[in-house]
């Protein structure tokens, strides 16, 4: 790469103009970025697809086994009951679907009233 010096002048006026890549780099990167957005779109298809279906089954999973752990771990207080393992579980099927928005967000950018 060849060593560039830019006066600071030179970058307020706009005069800097940037070495021009070869036509096979251009190319590259043209053919890079429709390869990502092929595969960006796929993904996103198979996603927006799924996440109705994970959304009818995690979180009110989370929610029915989050008021069964407080009505039968707390309120009544059975002590064979497993109350902290129900509350993990509880835990655990919500943040696996706010992983699963997580991974949406790689390929696509949700609008802020998504969850409202």
């Amino acid at each position: 790469m060849a060593n560039i010096q830019i006066n600071r002048r030179q970058l307020r006026r706009g005069e800097f103009v940037a070495p021009r890549r070869s036509l096979g780099l251009r190319m590259l990167g043209v053919l890079l970025l429709v390869v990502w957005q092929a595969v960006r779109l796929t993904c996103c298809a198979v996603l927006i697809l799924l996440e109705p279906l994970l959304r009818a089954t995690l979180v009110p999973i989370a929610f029915l086994s989050f008021i069964v752990t407080l009505i039968f771990g707390f309120l009544i207080g059975d002590p064979r009951f497993p109350r902290w393992g129900m509350l993990a579980f509880s835990i655990g099927t919500l943040m696996l679907y706010w992983l699963f928005l997580a991974l949406m967000s790689v390929f696509m950018n949700l609008p802020p009233s998504h969850d409202r």
